[in-house]
């Protein structure tokens, strides 16, 4: 079953291949089809005997004896359809039964019918070779070996009644040999038909574990991938692909490609119209993560129509991992902007401390010395603030309680801030596991705190709400919602570009490295709109899901 995941299977995928029966049951079948031809002997030899008494065609050297036995053949005929079963005697002691019934009963017939003159040796014939293909090896041969003796025995006891006929013993000698040849040539091809059915049976092995490899592949892929008949009707999806397009219920077989996702359909349309068609990202629901999707086909000979293959790739990993180059080339240029900068900033300082230090004349002198020190200082933030970026390894996530780690953080603030700070904390449920970098979140959490307090405290209160849940496909959030003034449609714009801040004193990268730190644990961090106040959501990865790696 290809979707999983704690996401209901979705649709069975690709046609069973068709199981070769193994030789047990080929043995069976044919065991089944020879009793029904007993059957059918036996009631035509009793059916023929009968048609003129006075003159009878078969039986004609004692009627009474071969009327006997045909009826008595009818019946154990048929009392043998009905025993049939492998719960009464093994397959080989019930072929070997009622081989040696046949050849018992049949040479009767041919006495009483005169012997080989009668051409009803040729059953015997049949009944050799049901023998050797039911039979293997030294059982077929002696099969083979019991009919020529039956026959012997019984044109010996005509010889004796009638006196010698060579034609007849002739006769004899040739059917004699005849059932040992067939008796070789069908062990030969007996041996060589078994011989390419277990050939084929090991190649149907290997071709069903490789559908069952190809299956586990797809099943475990992060690509999603759909397969989909000339009708766009879905024939296989795996577990990425459903996660990806949002889908939680099972996927009936044969459902059309529009009821997943109406953009995908209209994008296959376009690229089936134009083949250099580049479908733009989408989302499938709102809530759901950016995709990308690629079309390929593929003939179907067996079935004289194509096969489309769409695979789904979530443009949040590739960002993620773009973001990871592009933090590394980040973090090589600015250490060394930062070398450069610090050494000549750290004079500047120095050398305002002594200014101030010494007997300046006038309070302007004072003002000015003030004023380099303090951009001094605000400057040496900014080149802390890059190098914090750039020094930031790749994140290396932990599962934990949110909430027991936000009582730990909350706890240590507040004891660290000198000013009182009143907390709202809802919880919906608890404990709240995440997958995330402890020391990242950290950093994400205080740069938040931090300015939903500064803007709290400029309305004169020090409140602070946050609260926690989880919101569909079970990914768990974090909301912290500040109550300052809020911010225009102007400024949301810009929100988290780096360097843009409306505060003086700012640098404009806590929030820019809030969301490079999310994105980098494969999370989202989002404005979201209110009434009154400004809230952030930090929306976690599911924390169950697998670590990706950047380069």
């Amino acid at each position: 079953m290809l979707l999983q995941h704690g996401v209901p299977a979705a649709v069975s995928f690709m046609s069973a291949t068709r199981t070769l029966p193994n030789s047990r049951d080929a043995d069976q079948q044919l065991l089944t089809i020879y009793a029904g031809y007993r059957v059918l002997l036996a009631g035509l030899l009793l059916f023929l005997q009968q048609l003129d008494l006075s003159h009878p065609v078969l039986g004609q050297f004692n009627p009474q004896s071969f009327h006997q036995l045909a009826t008595f053949y009818l019946g154990i005929t048929l009392l043998s359809v009905v025993l049939n079963r492998d719960t009464i005697a093994s397959r080989t002691v019930r072929s070997l039964i009622i081989v040696l019934t046949d050849i018992i009963v049949l040479t009767l017939f041919i006495h009483s019918s005169g012997g080989v003159a009668s051409n009803l040796p040729i059953l015997l014939v049949v009944t050799t070779a049901a023998g050797n293909l039911l039979l293997r090896g030294r059982l077929g041969l002696l099969i083979s070996a019991l009919a020529t003796l039956g026959l012997l025995y019984q044109q010996l006891h005509l010889i004796l009644d009638n006196g010698i006929s060579w034609q007849a013993l002739y006769s004899t000698a040739l059917l004699g040999l005849g059932f040992f040849a067939i008796a070789l040539i069908l062990q030969s091809i007996s041996s060589r038909i078994r011989q390419s059915d277990d050939l084929a049976r090991l190649q149907q092995q290997r071709i069903l574990h490789m559908q069952q490899l190809s299956m586990g592949i797809i099943e475990h892929m992060h690509t999603g991938m759909l397969v989909l008949n000339h009708h766009r009707s879905v024939i296989i999806a795996n577990v990425a692909a459903l996660r990806l397009l949002h889908r939680e219920a099972m996927v009936a077989p044969g459902v059309a490609l529009a009821s997943l996702s109406q953009q995908l359909d209209q994008d296959l349309l376009s690229w089936l119209r134009e083949p250099d068609f580049r479908p733009v990202h989408f989302q499938n629901q709102p809530d759901a993560p950016l995709l990308r999707a690629s079309f390929s086909k593929l003939p179907n000979p067996a079935e004289q129509e194509d096969i489309y293959l769409i695979f789904i790739e979530d443009q949040g990993r590739l960002i993620q991992q773009a973001q990871q180059l592009k933090l590394a080339s980040l973090g090589r240029f600015t250490a060394g902007m930062a070398h450069e900068l610090r050494n000549p900033l750290a004079a500047i300082n120095h050398a305002s401390q002594l200014l101030a230090e010494s007997s300046l004349s006038e309070d302007s002198d004072h003002r000015l010395v003030q004023m380099i020190t303090r951009h001094a200082q605000r400057m040496n933030r900014i080149i802390e603030n890059i190098l914090q970026l750039s020094r930031r390894q790749a994140s290396s996530a932990e599962r934990f309680d949110l909430i027991s780690w936000l009582d730990d953080f909350f706890r240590e603030y507040i004891r660290q801030d000198p000013q009182p700070v009143d907390l709202d904390m809802q919880h919906k449920q608890s404990p709240l596991w995440i997958r995330f970098d402890r020391e990242q979140l950290y950093q994400v959490v205080y740069n938040l705190t931090q300015n939903g307090l500064r803007y709290s405290r400029r309305l004169g209160n020090n409140a602070l709400s946050l609260s926690t849940g989880t919101i569909e496909h079970g990914k768990p959030f974090l909301m912290l919602t500040d109550h300052g003034p809020g911010i225009t449609p102007d400024q949301q714009k810009h929100l988290f570009e780096p360097f843009h801040t409306t505060e003086p004193q700012g640098t404009g990268l806590g929030l820019y490295l809030a969301r490079e730190l999310c994105q980098s644990n494969q999370a989202r961090l989002d404005w979201i709109a209110q009434p009154s106040g400004c809230s952030f959501r930090i929306t976690f990865a599911h924390p169950d899901r697998i670590e990706v790696r950047g380069p």
